[in-house]
């Protein structure tokens, strides 16, 4: 959605071209920015749509073991390089 400017309570205030591309027929408050919660775990930022999910750290229960042992190595920590790769995935957290 190139160029739509969404107010800072996450109303859809603007999208260029409406009434030529859209007809001023878009329905601006069903389009609005959805609420997202949102934990960190190891400097890794998560994000989830559902207000009834557990927690981060509830949801990853022991597996953190094995996140932790990636991320962490043997102590010394662990230094990423070049530009920062996102991914969206279709699943709770």
């Amino acid at each position: 959605y190139h160029g739509w400017v969404f107010g800072q309570d996450g109303s859809l205030v603007d999208v260029p071209l409406e009434s030529r591309c859209y007809h001023n027929s878009l329905d601006k408050q069903a389009l609005a920015a959805k609420s997202v919660r949102v934990e960190t775990y190891k400097g890794f930022i998560f994000g989830c749509h559902d207000p009834e999910a557990p927690s981060l750290e509830d949801y990853l229960g022991e597996f953190r073991f094995y996140l932790d042992t990636i991320w962490e190595g043997a102590g010394g920590g662990l230094e990423l390089l070049g530009p920062p790769m996102k991914s969206l995935l279709q699943c709770n957290w």
